[in-house]
């Protein structure tokens, strides 16, 4: 083989790799630097402040949002989580025909925008006697809708990497019952595939916007729903939202690729 070939092909997929970074992250370091800027009129900024962060982090309302959305989005991945693992176990276990048509429905939620299920949501529940439309407590099913599909393949995937059929039956020749076997054997097993999918779940709820504006909008603030308000009156406090929200992002990704890579390594040895 060639030596120069060899050395152009990889300078080739370097410099392909470097334009893809490049092309990411250039608009979110124009937004940092757009949201310490004071002016931003000619080519370069006129001067540098810290006035946009000061101002987002003295902001009560900011606080409260950003409280919000972390009970939302965690109260949302507790429930895909908890609806998940024993569905899974029960078709891996009794209906395994039936794991194609659970991945099919799975899809829904990307297939149907988010505003449909909220208009749908809201006409459902506007009226007693569950006429919970506007509060939290229909928002978090809508969003646990939206998500579950994000963790639903990363569960899906650490069961498949483990016999649940072996384990079921060595758990009952010991005299366990199914919950017992789910609970003590079965889900410290898919646990990385569980942490992992929840983490991106967590991500993707977070940052919801469209559910949070049509059903609860100012009732319940979230971060999202406050950066759209605050992008009329304050672009650089926006951009600094921007930037937060892209690290929580970038930090809860990173981790769910570092806890797929725990559940690949435990499943090989």
């Amino acid at each position: 083989m060639n030596v120069g070939s060899v050395n152009i092909g990889s300078m080739l997929r370097r410099g392909i790799l470097g334009a893809l970074l490049l092309y990411l992250l250039t608009p979110i370091a124009l937004t940092l630097v757009y949201s310490f800027a004071k002016n931003w009129s000619t080519l370069l900024p006129d001067g540098y402040t810290l006035e946009a962060w000061g101002k987002l982090f003295g902001d009560p309302i900011f606080w409260q949002s950003t409280g919000r959305s972390l009970i939302m989005a965690a109260s949302a991945v507790a429930l895909s989580i908890f609806f998940l693992v024993p569905t899974l176990f029960a078709i891996t276990l009794y209906a395994p025909k039936l794991a194609s048509l659970l991945e099919f429905f799975s899809l829904w939620p990307f297939v149907f925008p988010g505003v449909i299920l909220a208009v749908g949501l809201i006409q459902i529940f506007s009226n007693p006697p569950l006429a919970i439309s506007g509060t939290p407590w229909l928002l978090i099913p809508a969003v646990t809708v939206v998500v579950m599909p994000f963790a639903y393949r990363a569960v899906s995937n650490a069961f498949e990497s483990i016999n649940v059929r072996e384990l079921a039956e060595a758990g009952r020749s010991l005299g366990s019952s199914d919950l017992q076997i789910l609970a003590w054997v079965i889900f410290p097993s898919v646990l990385p595939g569980v942490l992992s999918g929840g983490v991106l779940a967590l991500s993707a709820a977070f940052g919801e916007f469209s559910l949070a504006q049509l059903i609860v909008g100012s009732a319940w603030q979230t971060l999202p729903y406050y950066q759209y308000l605050t992008n009329s009156q304050d672009g650089h406090r926006s951009a600094a939202i921007s930037v937060l929200a892209f690290g929580i992002a970038w930090g809860l990704g990173t981790l769910a690729l570092q806890l797929g890579r725990g559940s690949r390594t435990v499943t090989a040895v």
